[in-house]
């Protein structure tokens, strides 16, 4: 249900803004595909949340592309060409800008937000999330399929509650989604604003994220994957599987070639080349 103020603002989204252009019939195609999904899908609320688990099942969060030294190239080709094509995912500025340039393609109002992350955080952090906004049926969405762990798994109005999240007008930080946690607390996740999100805001986001000394990104391999009520994460050589009422699975990774076997077999991924000698350099074996 939604919740609203006569002083909750509401994300202006115009044409002018765009950051990502829609995807052509054929991306679009190719990205249904690997969803598996129909084509000639409406642009309804049902598509839209169908969309979403798809993404979270389908196309994997990864950083594997950081992890071993690179920036992602953010065009729609690249991101096309690497998770459409190649059998990868990408983090939050490759998955969600796929998302986008697919929603658009099938004919949704959709445009992208630059986050602030305040999980886990004193502070809130740096521009280093994006996220999807979509305008629907008079109403706006978040989605978000880059976020990874205590994130969305499906479409969240804005100003109002979807399970256990909830977004809501702050001062000073602008549209806050919060979760409340199993000890029954409130935590916030990230913070967005209503400010238009150019592509060089992607792309400094991108670069930061992949670049900054220290960065999580950089430092070791961040995997997941959402498939109903199952939630698998590999965080460097341990996986870890979630499901719903259980206690979680935990399993260390022995190997290289483990690592990219489980890459291969739980998230669907082929491995980038050369992820093995990484993992020896950077001292995981």
């Amino acid at each position: 249900m939604r919740h609203s103020t006569p002083t909750a603002r509401r994300l202006s989204i115009k044409p002018k803004e765009l950051s990502v252009e829609a995807a052509s019939e054929e991306v679009v195609a190719a990205w249904l595909g690997r969803l598996g999904l129909t084509a000639g899908l409406p642009v309804t609320s049902g598509t839209l949340t169908a969309v979403t688990l798809a993404h979270l099942d389908c196309i994997s969060f990864e950083n594997l592309s950081v992890f071993c030294g690179a920036v992602p190239d953010l065009g729609l080709d690249a991101l096309a060409r690497k998770m459409l094509h190649q059998q990868r995912g990408g983090y939050c500025f490759e998955v969600n800008t796929l998302l986008c340039a697919g929603l658009l393609g099938l004919g949704f109002d959709a445009r992208l937000r630059m986050a602030r992350v305040m999980w886990q955080r004193d502070v809130p952090g740096p521009r280093t999330h994006c996220v999807c906004i979509v305008r629907l049926n008079g109403g706006e969405y978040l989605v978000d399929v880059g976020f990874g762990g205590p994130g969305p798994t499906e479409p969240v109005r804005l100003n109002g509650h979807t399970g256990d999240l909830h977004t809501e007008d702050r001062s000073g930080l602008g549209i806050v989604l919060s979760r409340r946690t199993d000890d029954g607390q409130r935590r916030d996740l990230y913070a967005f604003t209503e400010e238009p999100t150019a592509m060089s805001d992607l792309e400094a986001g991108n670069w930061l994220a992949a670049t900054l000394p220290g960065s999580l990104f950089a430092r070791t391999l961040v995997v997941a994957r959402q498939s109903g009520d199952l939630r698998l994460v590999l965080d460097g050589t341990e996986l870890r599987k979630f499901a719903k009422g259980r206690a979680p699975h935990v399993e260390t990774l022995q190997t290289p070639d483990a690592v990219c076997t489980c890459l291969q077999d739980v998230f669907g991924l082929q491995p980038p080349a050369g992820l093995a000698d990484v993992l020896i350099r950077k001292r995981f074996f």
